[in-house]
C-alpha cells in the first residue's frame, strides 16, 4: 500500500519555492537596487555597533547582492525540483533564520524602512517583513524536519541538468542586468512617465516622483520639461571608467545639430561638475542632483535619459551609447 502523501510538506515545498523564486528574480532584475539596500544595512550596522561594516562590505555591496540573489533563486529551484534535498533544507533554514533576525532587528530599531525583499515591486513595513519571515520560518522549519520525504520532480540525470542549467541562466541574467538596465523598470522614473508629475502633489501632498528637482531651477538654467532633452545621468563623474566617457562622447557628438538640449546631473562636487565637461571636450552644463534621486532615475553609473516635453521616452546605460544610436534618434 503506497505511503500517505504529506500535503503540508507538498504545499510548503511549492509555496516556499515559488515565493523565493519570485523574490530572487525581482532582485536579479534590479541587482544594483538590491546592492543599494545592502549598503543601507551596512551603514545601519556600522552606526549601531561601531564596527566597520560599511567600510569593509560597502564597496562589495553589488557583488554580494548578486551572489545572494543567485543563491536564493537557486535554492528555490532546487526545492521545487527536489534536488540535493538535505543541502537545500539546511541552506533555506539558515537563510530564513538570518533574514528573520535581520527584519526583526529592523522592526525593533526602525533603522531601515523597507527590507528590500521584493525590491521596488512590493513594499513591506519592517513589521510586515518580520511577520512574513516568521511565517516562512514555520514552513521552512517543517520542510527541514521532513526533508528526507521530499521526492525529486525529475529522474536522474535530468534533475541535475535542470537545476544547474537554470542556475547558470539566472547567474547570466544577473550579470546582464548589472551591465545594462533592469528588464522591467519598477522605479518612479520609468519610460513613459512624465516628469511634470514631480511638480504635482500626490494623494497626501507627497510628490508623485520623490525629491525631483527640475534643472530649470539649478545653475544650468535649462527647462527639461519642454522640448527634446538629452539628460546625462552620472552619479560620480570623478569615478567614471574611460570606456564610459568614450561612449558618452561619441553619442553626444553624433547627435543632430541644434535639435536637442543637452544637460547633465550628478552628485559630484561643484568644482568637478564645472571642470569635467571641459576636460573631455563636451559642451554641456552639469547640474547638482541628490545621489538617491540619481540612483532611482537610472540604474547605471552613467547613462542617458531621452525626454520630450518632460516625458521619459528612452533610457540607455553607457554600454548602449554609440554614434549610431545618436544618429538614429
Amino acid at each position: 500500500m503506497p505511503a500517505k502523501k504529506d500535503w503540508l510538506l507538498h504545499f510548503s515545498r511549492y509555496f516556499v519555492g515559488v515565493l523565493f523564486t519570485i523574490s530572487g528574480l525581482i532582485k536579479v532584475n534590479d541587482i544594483r537596487g538590491f546592492g543599494y539596500k545592502l549598503e543601507e544595512y551596512f551603514e545601519v550596522f556600522q552606526k549601531h555597533t561601531g564596527l566597520p561594516f560599511y567600510e569593509v562590505f560597502g564597496p562589495w555591496s553589488v557583488s554580494l547582492a548578486g551572489l545572494i540573489a543567485v543563491f536564493e533563486t537557486a535554492l528555490a529551484i532546487f526545492l521545487i525540483l527536489g534536488y540535493v534535498r538535505r543541502f537545500t533544507a539546511w541552506a533555506l533554514l539558515l537563510m530564513i533564520v538570518f533574514f528573520t533576525f535581520l527584519t526583526g532587528y529592523s522592526a525593533i530599531t526602525k533603522a531601515v524602512s523597507d527590507c528590500g525583499c521584493f525590491g521596488d515591486v512590493i513594499k513591506f513595513t519592517p513589521w510586515q517583513s518580520f511577520g512574513k519571515d516568521v511565517l516562512l520560518l514555520i514552513f521552512i522549519g517543517y520542510i527541514f524536519l521532513r526533508r528526507e520525504e521530499i521526492q525529486p520532480l525529475l529522474r536522474a540525470p535530468y534533475q541535475g541538468y535542470a537545476a544547474w542549467g537554470l542556475t547558470v541562466l539566472v547567474a547570466g541574467l544577473t550579470l546582464y542586468f548589472y551591465l545594462y538596465l533592469p528588464a522591467i523598470d519598477f522605479l518612479p522614473y520609468y519610460e513613459g512617465r512624465s516628469l511634470r508629475q514631480a511638480l504635482e502633489p500626490g494623494p497626501q501632498g507627497v510628490p508623485e516622483i520623490t525629491d525631483y528637482v527640475p534643472i530649470k531651477y539649478s545653475e544650468c538654467s535649462l527647462d527639461e520639461l519642454s522640448g527634446e532633452v538629452i539628460l546625462v545621468v552620472a552619479r560620480q563623474l570623478e569615478n567614471l571608467p574611460e570606456a564610459a566617457v568614450k561612449s558618452l562622447k561619441a553619442f553626444l557628438q553624433a547627435l543632430p545639430a541644434g535639435r536637442f538640449q543637452v544637460v547633465g546631473v550628478s552628485a559630484s562636487p561643484s568644482e568637478v561638475r564645472k571642470a569635467w565637461p571641459r576636460m573631455h571636450g563636451l559642451e554641456m552644463c552639469v547640474a547638482a542632483q541628490d545621489q538617491t534621486v540619481l540612483k532611482a532615475m537610472l540604474r547605471s553609473d552613467l547613462g542617458v535619459i531621452y525626454l520630450k516635453d518632460g516625458v521619459i521616452l528612452r533610457k540607455w546605460p553607457w554600454r548602449r551609447l554609440s554614434a549610431r544610436l545618436a544618429q538614429a534618434l
